[in-house]
């Protein structure tokens, strides 16, 4: 109990608070990051989704020219 008595608010415990401003730091850091490649794969995955779209509506225009003509 004398270490205690003896020591500074900012010496006590494993964690100081300069240490766990870095912590908090890097976590809001991650977070940023973690939120802009999420955003990233909704995007590339909307616009998949519309090239898909296109690629069918292209091949069924086809389809329906080729039947067309046929008759």
């Amino acid at each position: 109990m004398k270490y205690l008595q003896t020591t500074t608010v900012l010496e006590r415990g494993i964690l100081t608070s300069t240490y766990k401003q870095e912590i908090k730091r890097a976590i809001l850091t991650e977070k940023c990051k973690s939120i802009s490649k999420i955003k990233g794969l909704i995007l590339n995955h909307q616009n998949n989704v519309e090239s898909k779209a296109a690629v069918i509506l292209q091949v069924s225009l086809f389809i329906i020219t080729i039947v067309m003509i046929s008759f």
